[in-house]
């Protein structure tokens, strides 16, 4: 048996989110940063050049990554969603040497809406968008000394003991900014039967547990729970059934109240397949 460590690959550079997330559900294991856009990062797994990929999909103040959906799409007959797992998000302001006061910040897009509370005191600063967090941090460290004095970066802790920096705020993020990462890998699960996919939102704990088994008692079994059957506030819970209940049924519980339906698909494919069709991809 080989003892080879499994290669897990993530969008890079260094630093990022998705390497802070790889790093801690993976800390033994070699990271392949790929410098591209998710489909590179799938195609990794589908050339095998890496065993597992870490993809960001969904944050919860409820924007998608739409470009990682997107690559899931493209690739949904290929691989397979191993599980859904939430990661908590902490965003901090970072300077370079030279910085004087603080007139612009730069980040990926996605970071400044998940920083909303705390930017309305900054009302009249400039925000551009970077590739990436780490990029974010990484370039403004090269670049000219104007550019320095006035300049933050909004990034993590990660890529600071990376690059360097000095930290200016720290834990910007709004409240329970959580951001749900998949793990992928290449292979397609064998399906005995036709699943079912439904992501789900429940007000609270005792309703996430009744929605569970009211699923069960109309013979759609659980199959799989996508984050471990942990009840959150703010994020949907991806659950997988067998599809073995009635469609009037089926249709009766995804229209009743106490929760809200995101997305519902039937089919005979990958869970990563489903997990695409749920929403409204031009894939």
């Amino acid at each position: 048996m080989s003892s080879t460590k499994q290669i897990i690959a993530c969008l890079g550079p260094e630093g990022s989110f998705s390497h802070d997330f790889a790093k801690k559900q993976f800390s033994n294991n070699p990271l392949d940063f790929v410098e591209g856009s998710f489909e590179d990062v799938l195609q990794r797994l589908i050339d095998g050049n890496a065993e597992k990929a870490v993809i960001p999909f969904l944050n919860s103040n409820g924007s998608h990554v739409r470009p990682a959906q997107k690559a899931l799409g493209h690739y949904r007959e290929q691989i397979q969603v191993l599980g859904c797992f939430p990661h908590q998000i902490r965003h901090n302001v970072a300077v370079a040497e030279g910085f004087l006061g603080l007139k612009k910040l730069v980040s990926k897009e996605q970071v400044f809406s998940q920083c909303k509370d705390w930017l309305l005191q900054w009302k009249e600063i400039e925000t551009e968008n970077a590739p990436s967090t780490s990029a974010a941090l990484k370039n403004l460290l090269a670049a000219p000394l104007e550019e320095r004095r006035c300049t933050g970066a909004i990034c993590n802790e990660l890529a600071v003991q990376i690059y360097g920096g000095r930290k200016l705020f720290q834990n910007i993020q709004d409240p329970k900014n959580t951001t749900l990462f998949l793990i992928v890998s290449k292979n397609k699960p064998s399906l005995a039967s036709e699943q079912l996919l439904v992501c789900v939102t429940c007000p609270t704990e005792d309703c996430y547990r009744q929605t569970i088994l009211d699923f069960s008692a109309s013979g759609f079994p659980l199959m799989f729970t996508s984050i471990s059957g942990e009840f959150s506030e703010t994020l949907p819970c991806f659950l997988q059934f067998e599809n073995a209940g009635k469609p009037d049924a089926l249709r009766e519980l995804l229209t009743q109240n106490h929760r809200t339906l995101i997305g519902g698909t039937s089919f005979e494919e990958s869970l990563s397949a489903c997990t695409a069709n749920l929403f409204d991809q031009d894939y």
